[in-house]
């Protein structure tokens, strides 16, 4: 009898939440805060501008989360906070269903409670229930770094991280946790493995990608083109001088079979210095804003080479951009959406969204004074986090370089 053996080619089971094969999320991180410069912005104004509907909007709180009235003066995102400290989503209501990308600001590793956690769960609940979104979860990131609270602990990172993925799925299982370290350049961050919690408890993996300029050409304060393969070196060891020696895509994301998220990526454009003596020093222009901006993401994002390497590449989070750059980007979008590439949020009935939760055990958690917020940016070469203009660089060197991050 004659057998025939018909082989079909394997395919991977999708990760919780991933996109199909060959499709990537674009999101964006808004500044949706009533600060003076950069903030006022929104989802809907975004998708207007840009000419699409965003994928997903990243959004973040502290956990447990801070009574807005426990906010100093100068926070200006409380604005965007339900009283409780819990996200307001109301700002959200942009008519499509665009996942909420949550990134969750731990005020301690060792200080939130099982109660604190069943209040994320529950909360994650509601937004999915009421919204009909998708919710990620990005717990801690850049734990691998020194700039905050809860920073270089591995064991009581683990710890938290394994009780939160136990406690939030079982009350809801469809949220995705997203494990994202800070990218192990040539500076002194931790490697990643002491913080890996193992792949039973991670859905998607993670890195920030952000580019100053070179690492060999620090401080900056030059306006430089990022190189051609800049991202490549971040996430794979690319040959390059900014990467570090460890794959992050090939050891997580590959080894595993995880999908993989750039968290939060933008360009610095280096506009002035402000001095210790309160007057500013303008820097050069060099190459200029739009072309150092559109450097770093014809690097990855706009680079048809990148994405066909990198196939496990499913989202990507903009850290906002300012209207000069508008223009070029848009049309890198455009190019993009041409090929079929992005999976963009879909058009949907409004919902009346007025909180993010109802009253959660959250708001009752021990009082903590220190808060820890949302500061994006990368601090490569030993630089800490500040906020300058949109997005800075502390120097150490008595002054201030203003950069734009877009």
């Amino acid at each position: 009898m004659l057998s025939i053996l018909i082989l079909a080619p394997l395919v991977l089971a999708l990760g919780k939440l991933e996109p199909a094969a060959g499709k990537i999320i674009f999101g964006a991180w808004l500044d949706n805060s009533n600060a003076p410069v950069s903030g006022g912005d929104t989802p809907l104004a975004y998708n207007s501008r840009i000419g699409f509907n965003a994928g997903a909007f990243q959004l973040w709180q502290n956990l447990p989360p801070r009574p807005v009235a426990e906010a100093p003066a100068s926070d200006y995102a409380a604005s965007n906070h339900n009283p409780d400290g819990t996200i307001d989503l109301t700002g959200l209501n942009d008519k499509t269903n665009a996942a909420v990308f949550l990134t969750v600001y731990p005020l301690g590793l060792t200080t939130v409670t099982d109660d604190h956690l069943t209040a994320l769960g529950n909360q994650c609940n509601q937004i999915i229930n009421s919204t009909r979104r998708n919710v990620f979860i990005r717990l801690a990131p850049e734990m691998n770094g020194d700039w905050f609270v809860y920073g270089k602990q591995p064991d009581a990172f683990i710890a938290l991280w394994k009780r939160a993925y136990t406690i939030v799925t079982q009350i809801s299982p469809t949220v995705a946790f997203v494990w994202s370290p800070n990218f192990n350049g040539p500076n002194n961050d931790e490697p990643y493995d002491p913080y890996w919690p193992g792949p039973d408890y991670v859905d998607w993996v993670g890195v920030s990608v952000y580019w100053k300029g070179s690492v060999n050409d620090y401080p900056w304060i030059h306006n430089t083109n990022a190189p051609s393969n800049y991202v490549a070196q971040i996430i794979d060891a690319a040959p390059g001088p900014e990467g570090g020696p460890i794959s992050f895509y090939q050891q997580y994301a590959v080894k595993y079979s995880k999908p993989f998220v750039i968290s939060e990526c933008a360009s610095a454009f280096h506009i002035g210095i402000l001095n210790a003596d309160g007057t500013s020093t303008a820097l050069d222009a060099g190459i200029g804003r739009t072309q150092t901006i559109m450097s770093f993401w014809n690097s990855f994002l706009f680079n048809p080479t990148f994405l066909a390497n990198y196939p496990l590449l499913k989202m990507v989070f903009a850290l906002r951009f300012e209207p000069a750059t508008l223009a070029a980007f848009s049309a890198g979008l455009k190019q993009l959406d041409s090929t079929g590439v992005v999976q963009w949020a879909q058009a949907v009935v409004p919902t009346t969204v007025t909180t993010a939760a109802p009253t959660t055990a959250a708001a009752t958690g021990a009082a903590v004074n220190t808060a820890v917020t949302a500061a994006p940016g990368n601090a490569a070469a030993g630089n800490s986090k500040s906020s300058a203009m949109e997005c800075g660089s502390m120097m150490g060197f008595a002054s201030l370089i203003l950069s734009l991050c877009l």
